[in-house]
């Protein structure tokens, strides 16, 4: 039976299957917190990557799918543990060995999103193995996600293009959903993995938001203005040359404050160099994703972007040396959100 990854169960299944897409994270809303929420966040699913997995009852607990030096693994571990320790917590231990099978994983620390949708697609599978009825944000919450951006936990639930306003600083609540926007559905947004190094995360991340001066409140308030009355409307309107100018502006904001910790203002000098390319050739909305390195280039059509992938592969081949590493693909907008099978038996 395939659902959406909400829809109740009337019967505890024997196996579960959770797919759950990536996410772009455009950029933050307002880094200053001024007036009592902080972060706030710009992004959208994408049907490029998934993490997808099945879990089941079992006499003995087992993880395939991966091997055991993969740094999902344990991962993987401690995410079960902290369920059994939260949602799970009435569940005896007799009854806590599970099979865990992983058909697919989104890149690790390329700015896709791929923790939050590793944690809510098992927190979600155990949840339906277990009868537990529980939200996208109680998972998050149980399992220490959301803790900035709620882009990640939004886009798992319904997909799209989502707005939060990031968390109250004043509480312990999750990020708040502003508005889900429809993405033109032609729209085709064309990705740059830097293969050799993987973006800012765990202790640099940790200490990017505490070391980092505060960011000023004038760009806040820039970065408001223009997702409110140009980045929004413009997808309403399908005007891509103004969501392009929005994306593009809201980027030089914020790349330039995290700038110091990232090396400049994208990770990767190569995609740096290919993004600067591509908005030569009249691609006006270029981005970074998250702490990247990932690059993205909003493009019109899928024909557009596979035109502007042969250009960029064409561009990288004069320059071997350089660009070896790098690879392109193109992504459109995930209007499901995590999508669940489940059976009554095994398969």
């Amino acid at each position: 039976m395939n659902s959406p990854v909400f829809a109740c169960q009337t019967t505890t299944p024997a196996l579960v299957r959770v797919r759950s897409p990536a996410r772009l994270h455009l950029g933050f809303l307002d880094l200053n917190g001024g007036l009592g929420r902080k972060f706030g966040s710009i992004g959208m699913a994408i049907d490029s990557h998934y993490t997808e997995l099945q879990v089941s009852r079992s006499a003995q607990s087992t993880i395939s799918g991966l091997t055991e030096s993969a740094p999902q693994y344990p991962r993987l571990l401690q995410i079960q543990s902290d369920f059994f320790a939260s949602l799970g917590q009435h569940i005896e231990a007799k009854d806590q060995t599970l099979s865990i099978h992983i058909h697919q994983l989104i890149p690790e620390h390329a700015g896709l999103g791929s923790g939050t949708q590793l944690a809510l697609s098992l927190g979600h599978a155990l949840c339906q193995l277990y009868g537990i009825d529980a939200t996208a944000e109680a998972i998050a919450q149980a399992l220490g996600r959301g803790k900035r951006s709620g882009i990640g936990i939004s886009s798992f639930e319904h997909g799209g293009f989502v707005i939060d306003a990031g968390i109250d600083s004043r509480s312990s609540s999750m990020p708040l959903t502003l508005m889900r926007l429809p993405f033109p559905s032609d729209w085709t947004v064309v990705l740059i993995f830097d293969n050799s190094q993987q973006g800012v995360h765990g202790s640099v991340e940790r200490s990017a938001f505490s070391d980092l001066p505060a960011f000023p409140r004038h760009a806040a308030e820039t970065i408001c203005h223009r997702t409110l009355m140009q980045l929004a409307p413009a997808l309403l309107s399908n005007n891509l040359d103004d969501f392009s100018e929005a994306v593009t502006e809201i980027q030089r904001l914020i790349g330039s404050h995290f700038a110091p910790i990232q090396g400049g203002q994208y990770a990767s000098a190569q995609v740096a160099k290919l993004l600067d390319y591509a908005h030569s050739l009249g691609f006006r909305g270029v981005a970074q994703s998250s702490w990247g390195p990932t690059g993205c280039i909003f493009t019109t059509n899928p024909k557009s972007a596979q035109a502007l992938i042969q250009q960029l592969t064409e561009y990288s081949a004069t320059r071997a040396d350089e660009f070896n590493h790098l690879s392109f693909v193109a992504a459109q907008c995930d209007t499901s959100g995590a999508m669940t099978t489940t059976k009554q038996q095994n398969i």
